[in-house]
């Protein structure tokens, strides 16, 4: 008996070591079989350790990386294949050329149906998005986008206001604390009809919870094991609706969004031009949508409540934080560059000189101003990848993309590549001139994606950055004071562009003769 239960352990042992390897070491032998290079992966981790450690936002790993493997290279996130890619042909193909095959941002399984986020057109997949998509899409034309601009232009003032009294000072400041109440009032008016002035109190609920919306990490357990086991924590995640934002922040606007469409709906209140009417009453438009001659032939349905809410959280969350940190860079920018931004005053001030209001027509006209946002934009851009997901097998250029595989674009290898850049770590809006962009390619710069699944809140992100930079650069001069970081030491193992003493800059008053 004895020699049959050792016998046995040997059987269990041998049997689990097979089941070892098919688990957790056999997966990691795709991309040699496809051909492609990259860092070795570790059982049931991958590249995970090595990932965090380098960081997210790093601009170095990401040259590092395509300098050592290509720029079509592998990596593990757990058991799961990533292929990351920065290749011209590959990119056109990815956007637009194959896109059907290409429009999911995630698999099926990595997918929560959580609260809010499942309901978010980020997270959306197939036709679910292109209806949603559809639907949602005339919220943001230019009709809708000119009935924005008093609010805009209000906050700004505000805005101009708050600046007046480090000018008097002569203090430097964290310019991303003035331009994050900037932007949170602005999209609090244009999204929600609310006036909340986190400009003049931070304290108000509505701004605490909504910088704590943005402070969620990837790096939490739940979402590690997730991202590990999938198939085993997607419906434990669920069941337990643990979602990435934090829970009382999510609970906190789910409630107030909630009685927002309540209290419409049962006023029967019409003539608002802020985003939670217009989602209201989207499925109403009968624009046709195409973007980069695409059509995305979805249906247009009225949203549902959770529709509504769960978008109105995500427009909050990414149109506070996204246009706040790159208008912080922009001045920071001008700080370290002051012909250029005297450049852009001269061009505010001569389109402003018989306007009052820096309307729709007048932040078209202001291009130079523009080019500066577009550089700075290449230098930090909002998010440093672009996730898609391969729904069957595809052949793109030379490799065949085999069907769930995991692709992600890197975007800071673009925006840094030499080849694409000349200088790349230099700030120099000149790249941006009519003709310039005219001669290069398009997915050379993509901070805001591309193709049909672009970031659908682009053209309200440029408005709002014009506006605020444009009233800001009438009045006052940016300068670096002796506690500015000179480059920025970012946070690199954050998500999006964060420096890790914030961006300090001082004001002075423009003398008014110089104008």
């Amino acid at each position: 008996m004895a020699l049959n239960f050792i016998d046995l352990t040997w059987v269990l042992l041998a049997l689990l070591a097979v089941l070892f390897y098919l688990y957790a070491v056999r997966p990691l032998w795709i991309f040699k079989k496809m051909g492609i290079p990259g860092p070795t992966p570790l059982p049931l981790l991958g590249n995970v350790i090595t990932f965090f450690n380098d960081g997210i936002w790093n601009v170095e790993t990401s040259r590092q990386r395509v300098q050592q493997y290509g720029k079509v290279y592998g990596i593990f996130f757990g058991r799961s294949p990533v292929l990351i890619i920065s290749d011209r042909e590959m990119l056109r193909d990815v956007f637009v050329r194959k896109f059907h095959v290409f429009s999911d941002r995630q698999t099926e399984v990595l997918t929560l149906d959580t609260k809010p986020s499942g309901r978010m057109l980020t997270n959306l997949r197939g036709e679910d998005w292109k209806d949603v998509r559809s639907t949602l899409s005339p919220a943001f034309s230019g009709g809708k986008l000119k009935m924005m601009m008093p609010a805009i232009n209000t906050c700004a003032d505000q805005l101009v206001q708050n600046i007046a009294k480090f000018a008097e000072t002569g203090e430097s400041f964290d310019t991303k604390e003035l331009t994050g109440a900037f932007t949170m009032d602005v999209i609090a008016r244009t999204a929600f009809g609310t006036e909340i002035d986190s400009q003049r109190n931070p304290q108000d609920p509505f701004v605490l919870m909504g910088r704590k919306a943005f402070n969620f990490k990837f790096s939490s357990p739940s979402l590690l094991l997730y991202f590990m086991f999938p198939s085993i924590m997607k419906p434990i995640l669920e069941w337990l609706n643990i979602d990435i934002f934090p829970s009382d922040s999510a609970s906190f606007f789910y409630s107030i969004f909630d009685q927002l469409i309540g209290l419409r709906q049962k006023s029967g209140e019409r003539g608002r031009v802020d985003f939670m009417q217009l989602m209201m009453d989207a499925h109403k438009d009968a624009d046709e949508e195409e973007e980069d001659g695409v059509k995305l032939h979805g249906q247009k349905h009225a949203l549902t409540r959770d529709d509504i809410v769960a978008n109105g959280f995500l427009f909050f969350v990414a149109g506070y934080e996204t246009t706040a940190t790159t208008m912080a860079f922009a001045l920071y920018n001008f700080a370290l560059n002051q012909e250029e931004q005297d450049r852009a005053r001269e061009e505010v001030n001569k389109i402003m000189e018989d306007r009052d209001l820096v309307d729709y027509e007048a932040v078209h006209e202001m291009s130079y101003l523009e080019m500066c946002c577009m550089e700075t934009l290449r230098l930090y851009p909002p998010a440093p990848n672009i996730g898609r997901v391969v729904s069957e097998e595809v052949k793109v250029q030379w490799l065949t993309i085999p069907k769930d595989m995991f692709v992600l674009v890197d975007v800071l290898a673009i925006h840094y590549d030499p080849e694409r850049w000349s200088e790349p770590n230099k700030f120099i809006p000149g790249r941006f001139t009519k003709e310039a962009r005219e001669k290069r390619d398009p997915y050379n710069w993509l901070p805001f994606g591309a193709g049909p699944r672009n970031c659908i809140g682009m053209r309200l992100a440029m408005m709002e950055l014009k506006v605020g930079l444009a009233k800001i650069l009438m009045k006052y001069r940016f300068m670096t004071a002796p506690d500015t970081d000179i480059p920025l030491k970012m946070k690199k193992t954050n998500q999006f562009p964060l420096p890790e003493n914030g961006i300090r800059l001082k004001v002075e008053l423009i003398d008014q003769d110089e104008n």
